[in-house]
């Protein structure tokens, strides 16, 4: 039977990324990370107890309520004049659903490399559906953002 492991790992982009694995070992879990172009810092075994309450505890999903806030709070600090970066700085520690933090997180690192916003957006297919995306993408195009945003 498989157990299964938390893990932290490097990807070739240098970003830190955290996750979850079910395998016959800790090796097995460096063999498979490393197969898949990452590099392991650290792997864990779980205990079924820690298991079973991350079950009850982490949302599998964002909600829509969850976006419309992420929205609606991330008009307002892009139309009260913060940079785009510090809005999503503020937005991912806030955020109040785990999947939603990294997905900003991983949109706050895109675009500090020079991606559009809409861009990094739509690498979160099951987070920021496609007409979330096209709303963001004519913000940014006309100049109206916030405005895009508090629509959405």
């Amino acid at each position: 039977m498989a157990d299964s492991f938390a893990y932290r790992v490097r990807t070739k982009e240098g970003r830190v990324l955290e996750g979850k694995m079910e395998a016959g070992g800790e090796a097995a879990v460096a063999t498979k990370l490393r197969g898949q172009g990452m590099t392991p810092i650290q792997i864990t075994k779980e205990s079924k107890a820690s298991m079973k309450m991350e079950l009850h505890i982490l949302p599998q999903r964002v909600k829509l309520k969850d976006l419309a806030i992420f929205s609606r709070q991330f008009a307002t600090m892009i139309n009260s004049g913060l940079s785009l970066l510090r809005s999503l700085n503020i937005l991912a520690e806030q955020s109040e659903n785990p999947k939603l933090a990294e997905a900003i997180k991983s949109i706050r690192d895109d675009v500090e490399r020079g991606s559009s916003l809409s861009a990094s957006m739509s690498k979160f297919p099951k987070v920021f559906n496609n007409l979330f995306v096209s709303m963001v993408r004519a913000g940014e195009t006309g100049g109206q953002l916030d405005t895009v945003l508090m629509k959405v």
